[in-house]
């Protein structure tokens, strides 16, 4: 007897979902999205949908952009996308164009409407394997949704998602570990545009660098201004490998940052920074890589500051 071939016969459907913020929808508008196909659920900011193929047309996809400020679709054949829909007064297509990569199918859309920018995250594959078969885009929106707000304010750390997206295409848990220096909206885009682990890893690494600069050798202890905010010391076991590390702030206008993180322990780096959160981070990184060479031991505040 020959042996059956599997024939994939789940039903072919995109799943639309997709919000206006700071405004409601006017009846005429919800009106035309109730006359939608696949089952749409209304309200006066939200609208979602499960579209069979043959009914999902180019026509719909074009209508909710014009409509929503942020949305998603996902296709259960393979297909994602997250975009969102910003005010050109609060982001700029110049600030954006670095980070366009890509095509049509894949990567990072930039392209403007109005006075408005539409960013489009696409990642395109086949589901061969079925992973999609128990999957569904319903739910990821809302807990991607900050990464509007975050691009409003500046922070374009998700839009360097945009050149790795579909590297892993397996499960992903939608809680993606904190360590890849990411926000944690940022992270649950990772997840749904299938970004892989070891790639959030080596982003994490590259913006690190960015985000700090070696300070040379001896020029932290002529620095008299400098003025210490937090020190720590780890007393460990071993009394010849204890160390402090101090986080302090920079005299105004130096050329390396506003912000130093300093420790005593010899394969300590003298680091500078230019932004706050990136130097208190930057402590926090550098004690614990500090602490593996030197365990077992503990922690002991040397002052209240910071």
């Amino acid at each position: 007897m020959g042996r059956r071939k599997y024939r994939d016969e789940r039903r072919h459907y995109t799943y639309i979902e997709a919000v206006v913020l700071d405004r409601v929808l006017d009846e005429n508008t919800q009106a035309a999205l109730r006359m939608l196909p696949g089952q749409p659920m209304v309200t006066p900011a939200s609208f979602s949908a499960s579209v069979d193929w043959d009914d999902y047309t180019r026509e719909m996809e074009r209508f909710v952009e014009r409509t929503f400020d942020a949305w998603l679709f996902f296709d259960n054949t393979g297909p994602r996308t997250v975009a969102f829909r910003i005010p050109g007064t609060a982001l700029s297509a110049q600030a954006v164009a670095p980070y366009a990569h890509g095509d049509v199918l894949e990567g990072l859309n930039v392209e403007t409407s109005g006075d408005d920018l539409l960013l489009r995250l696409r990642m395109y594959a086949e589901d061969s394997e079925l992973f999609n078969l128990h999957e569904t885009g319903a739910g990821w929106l809302q807990d991607i949704l900050p990464v509007r707000a975050e691009l409003m304010s500046g922070t374009l750390d998700a839009l360097e998602l945009a050149p790795v997206v579909g590297t892993h295409w397996d499960e992903i848990e939608r809680d993606v570990s904190a360590e890849y220096g990411l926000s944690q909206a940022s992270r649950v885009l990772a997840a749904y545009l299938q970004v892989a682990p070891e790639e959030l890893k080596r982003l994490a690494a590259r913006r690190t660098q960015a985000r700090q600069t070696e300070l040379p050798p001896g020029w932290l202890s002529g620095c008299s201004d400098r003025e210490p905010v937090a020190r720590w010391e780890f007393a460990a076991a071993d009394p010849r490998k204890s160390f402090e590390i101090t986080l302090g702030r920079l005299p105004g206008g130096c050329e390396y940052g506003d912000w130093y993180v300093t420790a005593t322990e010899p394969r300590g780096r003298d680091v500078a920074f230019r932004a706050e959160d990136d130097a208190r981070k930057g402590y926090h990184d550098e004690a614990l890589r500090l602490q593996r060479l030197n365990d077992p031991g503990r922690w002991r505040r040397l002052d209240q500051t910071g």
